[in-house]
């Protein structure tokens, strides 16, 4: 069907909602009060979705798109949104899918909104047609790559690179496939890697080693890596030097698609926050460590015991780290969680969890005595879930301090203080 829909609220993901009789239509590039004209059919899961036609009349908060790819790319949600507006939004939401759980910290610290144009960590898809490879994003909810030549939540050396790398790729590719290019920089040296089938095979040939190697030298990457599917563990085609990051006093050699936060000044609000939040001294563990963004600059308070399930993550830790005050372990934290009595050994505890959660984790610290809990969560709806199990078992939430570094998009980020 189509017609004219009022817009009443903006859902979780960014989406427009009308709310009709049939149930909520998800509009895409709507916003409260817009009048819009939109194509509406039943999705999956009987989801009624619009596509959006014509704006009949706006709402007082929308303002045009900075980005020219705005209507195509499916990178970002709320370019159309004024600032104002865009930040109470993100905020509310996460205010919203705490209060869903039952859960107010008893203080809301000042909320910290981080600038454009300062992602370090971006993932392109990148698909051949004959000898053109066309290299953006996908459109979205859909299959089909969106060619792009800027990005204005990238930092400016990444577009740099992307926009000289579709033709370094084409020898590498399946036509008619399409594969993953992660770029991500660290400092002032850059490292890609793809994931998808590559080669006349899917895997390595020698002809992707002398392209990789080609790539590497006219872009002036550190590394080149590969991958078949997301969850393998990337394999280095090519290394000219190693990618070291800093977390306080550790100089971590970075393993290939290493985690980092996605932006530099995101890491240092987070990382700010986190601190502020635990003790002056004491002995900590730090769960979820990945390569030790939070670990490093724990170091300068105290000896820190680090578990991550990753292997390449903690051996990478294992080579940076000081042996008399960091301790890295590998532990498969959702299968295995640390139990009570070994938890008590703490001063404090920070956990910083994909975006699943640690809800198994989570049942562990409501049980144990360790006076101080500090979590990172970029999912407040997993973090609202775990949360209630930690005031359930006796903590004070005391404070929650919104982060967004993903400018313009429906991710957010908190950091949260729980005291016994």
């Amino acid at each position: 069907m189509s017609g004219n829909f009022l817009i009443h609220d903006l859902g979780p993901k960014g989406d427009g909602i009308h709310r009709s009789d049939q149930g909520p239509i998800y509009i895409d590039r709507a916003l409260p009060g817009d009048t819009v004209k939109a194509q509406v059919q039943r999705g999956s899961g009987g989801v009624l979705r619009g596509e959006l036609l014509e704006i009949v009349a706006p709402s007082p908060h929308r303002v045009p798109a900075p980005c020219p790819h705005f209507e195509t790319c499916g990178g970002c949600t709320l370019q159309h949104a004024d600032v104002a507006f865009y930040r109470e939004w993100k905020t509310g939401w996460v205010r919203a899918a705490l209060r869903k759980a039952n859960v107010e910290p008893e203080r809301w610290e000042a909320p910290a909104f981080l600038p454009e144009g300062t992602r370090r960590r971006v993932t392109f898809a990148a698909y051949q047609n004959g000898k053109t490879v066309t290299l953006g994003y996908f459109r979205r909810r859909t299959h089909q790559v969106t060619e792009i030549t800027t990005c204005l939540v990238a930092e400016p050396m990444i577009m740099e690179l992307r926009n000289r790398l579709g033709p370094l790729l084409a020898p590498l590719l399946q036509p008619g496939k399409t594969t993953d290019a992660f770029i991500q920089s660290v400092g002032s040296l850059c490292e890609v890697v793809i994931t998808g089938p590559i080669g006349e095979k899917g895997t390595p040939d020698l002809r992707v080693f002398e392209a990789a190697a080609h790539m590497a030298h006219t872009l002036k990457l550190a590394r080149v890596s590969w991958r078949g599917r997301e969850r393998d563990e990337p394999e280095v085609l090519l290394e000219v030097a190693p990618l070291y990051a800093a977390f306080g006093p550790l100089n971590v050699a970075l393993p290939p698609l290493a985690f980092l936060q996605p932006t530099a000044l995101g890491e240092q609000a987070l990382v700010s926050a986190v601190m502020d939040a635990l003790p002056k001294q004491g002995k900590f563990t730090d769960l979820f460590s990945g390569c030790g963004t939070f670990s490093g600059p724990m170091l300068r308070r105290g000896a820190v015991d680090a578990f991550e399930g990753e292997v390449s993550a903690v051996g990478a830790l294992d080579k940076a780290k000081d042996p008399q005050k960091l301790k890295a372990q590998q532990r498969d934290l959702f299968r295995k969680p640390l139990q009570p009595d070994e938890l008590n050994r703490y001063d404090a505890i920070v956990f910083d969890p994909p975006r699943a959660g640690a809800e198994e984790q989570a049942k562990a610290l409501a049980a144990c005595k360790v006076p101080r809990l500090v979590a990172v969560s970029c999912n407040p709806t997993t973090f609202a879930r775990d949360a209630r199990l930690l005031m359930d078992g006796g903590y004070r939430l005391e404070s929650v301090k919104v982060i967004d570094q993903f400018t313009w998009s429906h991710h957010v980020e908190l950091v949260a203080a729980f005291g016994r």
